[in-house]
C-alpha cells in the first residue's frame, strides 16, 4: 500500500516531487498501488520507486526517470513512456497493451511475463539485456523496431518467428 506522505507529495506536482528527491535522494517513494490514472507526470523522478501493483492506465510519464523502479504488475495500459528511462526496472507481469514506448531505453529491464500487444509502440527503444521471457503479444516487426542486443531474452514464441523470418530472408 502506498505511503500516503509519498502519494501528498506527487499530487503537489512533479517540480515539488523532483526537489524533494533531490534533497532526500536516499528515500526510496512508495507508490505501490497508488492510482495515479491519467496523471501528467513527464520528466518526474521515480528513480527505484515502488509502483508495484499501481494504476497508471493514460498516465504520461514521458521522459521520466524510472530506472531501477518496482512497476511489477503495474497497469500501464495506453501510458506515454516516449524517451523514458527504464533501465533495470522490474516491469514483471505488467500491462502494457498500447503502451508508447518510442526511444525508451529499457536496457536490462524485467519484463518476464508483461502483456502487450500490436498497438505498443517498441520504435527505437532500447532493449539490450532485457529480459522478455514469457511476455505476450509481441510481434516480431516490433521488436525489429527496437534496438536488441545478444542479451536479450525474447520470449520463445517470437525467437521462434524471428528465425523463421530470418530464413524466410535466405
Amino acid at each position: 500500500m502506498a505511503n500516503n506522505e509519498h502519494l501528498l507529495k506527487i499530487k503537489q506536482g512533479i517540480e515539488v516531487w523532483n526537489r524533494w528527491r533531490e534533497a532526500a535522494p536516499n528515500i526510496i517513494p512508495d507508490l505501490s498501488q497508488a492510482d495515479l490514472r491519467g496523471a501528467n507526470l513527464k520528466g518526474i523522478d521515480l528513480k527505484k520507486a515502488d509502483l508495484s501493483e499501481a494504476r497508471l492506465h493514460f498516465a504520461q510519464l514521458s521522459e521520466s526517470v524510472l530506472e531501477g523502479a518496482n512497476l511489477s504488475r503495474a497497469r500501464l495500459q495506453e501510458t506515454g513512456l516516449q524517451g523514458a528511462n527504464l533501465k533495470n526496472a522490474n516491469l514483471k507481469s505488467a500491462g502494457l497493451l498500447e503502451a508508447n514506448l518510442l526511444g525508451a531505453d529499457l536496457a536490462g529491464a524485467d519484463l518476464r511475463g508483461a502483456q502487450f500487444n500490436e498497438d505498443t509502440r517498441f520504435d527505437g527503444a532500447q532493449l539490450a539485456g532485457a529480459n522478455l521471457k514469457g511476455a505476450t503479444g509481441l510481434g516480431s516487426a516490433q521488436i525489429q523496431l527496437a534496438k536488441t542486443d545478444a542479451k536479450t531474452q525474447l520470449p520463445d514464441y517470437l525467437e521462434e518467428e524471428m528465425d523463421d523470418d530470418f530464413l524466410l530472408q535466405m
